[in-house]
């Protein structure tokens, strides 16, 4: 039985496009490869229109996903755990002595929400851009106002086409082929809005943590050592070393906020740019043969599963550092 479904599954795979195609009214059709992410459609609300792009609709699935594996987990608990209530404890668990041996018992309660939150949502997203199929299927309108991507030819619907989608898509006279549903983590902007929230929680975990004065004076405004030297200047006997050195805790708090700016960048691109790559591949390897892309595909769930793990972590480690008096020592 497995085998004859099987075979009447690649079957399908390898006839449907030459029944589908042809309706296009076009030779040959390429495929949008962007890195701007398509628009679906326009939300309109009053005098706005808020487009929604096939990433932002996607990572409404990745929420509503983990939202229901959420609820299908708790949904009957027990002492011992079974189903999707073990799978649910031991990712919980995972994550927590991770944030516990990073950061101490007193803080993982504070930054295991985040963390996992970021994990989870990373890994869902970019796994889900892997299911066979995810990333090529779709036609798209394309106007004047969402212009196609430079270099991807854009073709007309048939008429039975028109009428099968409706009366809003005879007015668009061009279509190109993108996907429906594009993973967030190949939108620069879902990345870096992630890598934002986790910068601003880490200042203000620092914050709280030490106090908003001591910590920006700690890390990126130290001027202690020019306090100390005005000090014996008034006393007439002036230290110039602590001149010095105050020069040199100055730069060095410049070089800390640059740092801090360049974290989000690195966030930002980082898993950007691992997984735009990977979906790329995929997509080329399967317009030069059917099942070249299975031979990738291990590699990219390790990609992707790494690239939520190191975000998640990074996240963890800034965390703990921002909330680390200088000097200081944390007795387990």
């Amino acid at each position: 039985m497995k085998r004859w479904l099987s075979i009447i599954l690649f079957a399908a795979v390898l006839l449907v496009p030459g029944f589908v195609l042809p309706r296009f009214d076009v030779k040959a059709v390429t495929a949008s490869v962007a890195v701007k992410p398509e628009v679906l459609f326009e939300l309109e609300l009053g005098s706005f229109n808020f487009p929604i792009s096939n990433t932002l609709f996607t990572s409404w699935i990745v929420m509503l996903m983990l939202v229901l594996f959420a609820f299908a987990a708790t949904r009957k608990m027990s002492l011992v755990p079974g189903g999707w209530q073990n799978v649910l404890e031991v990712i919980i668990e995972a994550i927590y002595k991770l944030c516990e041996n990073t950061a101490g018992a007193v803080r993982a309660k504070k930054f295991f929400p985040v963390v996992a939150t970021i994990f989870l949502f990373v890994l869902v997203s970019n796994w889900l851009g892997l299911i066979p199929g995810f990333g090529p299927i779709g036609i798209i309108p394309v106007d004047a106002k969402h212009p196609a991507p430079e270099g991807i030819a854009t073709f007309p619907l048939s008429r039975d086409l028109q009428e099968f989608f409706g009366p809003k898509h005879a007015d668009h006279h061009e279509y190109v082929l993108a996907p429906f549903v594009r993973s967030p983590s190949t939108d620069l902007n879902m990345t870096i809005g992630l890598a934002l929230i986790a910068m601003v929680l880490t200042q203000i975990f620092g914050m709280q943590a030490l106090g908003v004065v001591k910590y920006w004076f700690a890390r990126f405004i130290m001027i202690g050592k020019f306090v100390e030297f005005f000090k014996t200047l008034g006393k007439g006997k002036p230290k110039f070393g602590l001149f010095v050195f105050g020069l040199l805790d100055l730069f060095v708090g410049i070089l800390e906020f640059i740092s801090e700016v360049s974290k989000i960048l690195s966030f930002t691109f980082r898993l950007f740019g691992n997984i735009f790559a990977g979906e790329v591949v995929l997509l080329v390897m399967a317009f030069l043969f059917f099942a070249a892309p299975f031979i990738f595909y291990a590699f990219e769930l390790f990609v992707g599963f790494i690239q939520a793990f190191v975000f998640a972590l990074l996240t963890l480690i800034f965390m703990t550092i921002a909330t680390t008096a200088h000097g200081a020592e944390e007795h387990h």
